[in-house]
């Protein structure tokens, strides 16, 4: 999702109901939040945990009267984001391939 170009609401507003790492219950500081993506009402924000160092990627629209959000625990840091967004989408094939590649005995062996 692009960046909108024209500005919007402080968009760490629509953050104040992400309060703590939902791995360690750290509560959040301001600056550990990094806005990724913003369009209109919508952003996808970033955030590192200071104490457990895990990462929480988050989708927070801006909708009437409330605020709705989805979020989830990721591996990816807010470089990796940046890196990925224009990669091309894992096809069925893909998918395959990666499990023919794990069902394979030898898989778990080390060489």
């Amino acid at each position: 999702m692009p960046s909108s170009s024209s500005p919007t609401e402080n968009w760490r507003s629509v953050l104040k109901f992400i309060t703590q790492c939902p791995i360690c219950s750290t509560p959040y500081r301001p600056e550990q939040a990094q806005l990724f993506a913003r369009q209109k009402r919508a952003h996808i924000v970033h955030m590192s945990c200071a104490q457990c160092s895990s990462y929480f990627v988050a989708l927070v629209m801006e909708m009437g009267q409330g605020i709705s959000s989805v979020g989830t625990i990721s591996d990816l840091s807010f470089a990796d984001l940046g890196r990925l967004e224009g990669a091309p989408s894992l096809t069925i094939d893909d998918v395959i391939a990666a499990h023919d590649i794990i069902k394979n005995i030898d898989f778990l062996k080390l060489n």
